[in-house]
């Protein structure tokens, strides 16, 4: 399921009205921001690392749908393609900071996005082939 131009706009703008806040000439000093999925009615809340809410917009491609792994996929690629844009450039947060897909309890599910310079998510993506590339380089070193 992809979503749709109207839902990744309502993201951005939620997305980029939490960032909004950040824009300070006053470094601040934030972990995480707390993206919360409520499943039944489709509504996505930002919060701080305070349980403030920053921004709320409401999904409706979301109503109903429990799948943790959809939402994390679609969030996860709406702050990568917003931080290639370059969109989280001007904010005056302390890095590293991360974005993090929570439950309705604040627990973390997972890491959506973490903005520092020398920090890597590794994904399933990143880490195809690596057994076998790890047994073949393993294999070659032992026959030497």
């Amino acid at each position: 399921m992809s979503l749709s131009r109207e839902t990744q706009t309502l993201l951005q703008d939620a997305i980029e009205k939490m960032s909004g806040k950040y824009i300070t000439a006053e470094e601040t000093a934030v972990t995480d921001f707390q993206f919360r999925v409520n499943s039944e009615n489709g509504e996505l809340t930002i919060l701080d690392d305070d349980d403030n809410t920053l921004a709320r917009v409401h999904i409706k491609e979301w109503e109903g749908v429990q799948d943790e792994a959809l939402h994390e996929k679609e969030l996860r690629s709406e702050l990568t393609r917003l931080q290639q844009k370059g969109s989280f450039d001007s904010l005056n947060i302390a890095k590293p900071y991360s974005f993090v897909l929570t439950d309705e309890d604040g627990q973390a599910i997972v890491d959506l996005l973490i903005v520092d310079d020398d920090t890597l998510i590794l994904n399933d993506d990143l880490l195809k082939g690596f057994d076998e590339e790890m047994n073949e380089f393993l294999k070659h070193l032992l026959e030497e």
